[in-house]
């Protein structure tokens, strides 16, 4: 399987498939370009960042959520990713963790937990 297999038409190239399930995965929050060199297969007229297929091995680069048991979520991604690309070597690196705020971050504090108006920062 090469890294250079383009996407024609419905089908999908050996490392958009990759990503796809990578980024499917419970606990990830999108794949990483890696760092300090940039992680990517270079397809005609475009990028699949965070994923580089190489002989037999593919490396899958995620931004995981924060919280979650980073060897379980890891250990989803080289599942789903085998299952894509079997017979081949699948490491994954968690390249960053995305600390997203609680749902209820946006709504108004309630008046017993907000603080007394002398502790409030002002600028």
């Amino acid at each position: 399987m090469s890294s250079s297999t383009v996407a024609t038409g419905d089908a999908v190239s050996p490392a958009e498939a990759v990503a796809a399930a990578a980024a499917a995965c419970p606990g990830v929050v999108r794949l990483a370009t890696g760092s300090p060199v940039e992680v990517a297969t270079y397809l005609p007229g475009r990028r699949v960042h965070g994923v580089r297929l190489g002989d037999g091995v593919v490396e899958v680069h995620i931004v995981a959520r924060t919280g979650e048991v980073l060897p379980d979520v890891a250990d989803a991604v080289r599942r789903a990713v085998a299952t894509v690309v079997p017979g081949h070597t699948v490491d994954v690196f968690v390249d960053d963790l995305a600390i997203e705020p609680p749902d209820d971050a946006t709504a108004a504090p309630d008046e017993d937990t907000a603080a007394p108006p002398d502790q409030v920062a002002t600028r």
